[in-house]
């Protein structure tokens, strides 16, 4: 009789700690999930914004193109407005990729998204560092030598560059921060769904 007691109290205490073994995933799982997807909610408010600016920047440069005559400013605005254009399509590539992101569905095909959004990011960042920054400084610093400006203006437009360059590394450290949170919770994510 004894005996039958301690093993049915064994039985009931192993179920209740399954049972809570099973709790526990799932609230991880769960916490996981919601890190997660406010992560991809910065990301995807970071490319939406930068879409909207970039799609009504260009009528703004198109006017001051059409009420200015000045050839470096209309030079330069021509070059704005393409990489605006290029910009746009951009944006709106990579907010394909991050709305295809959804944490009900599958594991795989959500690493296989957030990887290849970090790959994008990673292309931007060589591409912005090593082409088109240096070009538009060395297109600024041509325009400015020709028009033979002032050392007030060369000063400021050496600090509007340093705060630009600034603003670049501090925003792709977010999208690192935010990329990275993402793609370790789906990891950590696979690792309970294989046990």
């Amino acid at each position: 009789m004894n005996l039958e007691n301690l093993k049915s109290e064994w039985s009931a205490m192993n179920d209740r700690m399954e049972k809570q073994e099973i709790l526990k995933e799932k609230m991880f799982c769960q916490m996981l999930n919601t890190k997660s997807d406010k992560s991809l909610n910065r990301l995807v408010a970071y490319e939406v914004v930068s879409l909207i600016f970039s799609i009504l920047f260009i009528p703004v440069l198109l006017w001051i193109f059409n009420n200015t005559g000045i050839e470096f400013v209309q030079t330069v605005l021509i070059g704005a407005i393409v990489i605006l254009a290029i910009c746009v399509i951009w944006y709106g590539i990579k907010v394909l990729v991050l709305s295809k992101v959804d944490f009900t569905k599958t594991l795989k095909n959500n690493l296989f998204y957030v990887n290849r959004y970090a790959i994008y990011i990673k292309y931007e960042k060589l591409i912005g560092y090593y082409f088109i920054l240096p070009l538009i400084i060395a297109i600024c610093v041509f325009h400015y030598a020709k028009m033979h400006v002032s050392l007030l203006l060369w000063i400021s437009m050496s600090c509007m560059f340093i705060a630009m360059i600034l603003f670049v590394i501090y925003l792709y450290r977010l999208y690192n921060k935010n990329i990275s949170t993402i793609q370790q919770n789906l990891e950590e994510l696979r690792e309970l769904e294989e046990k």
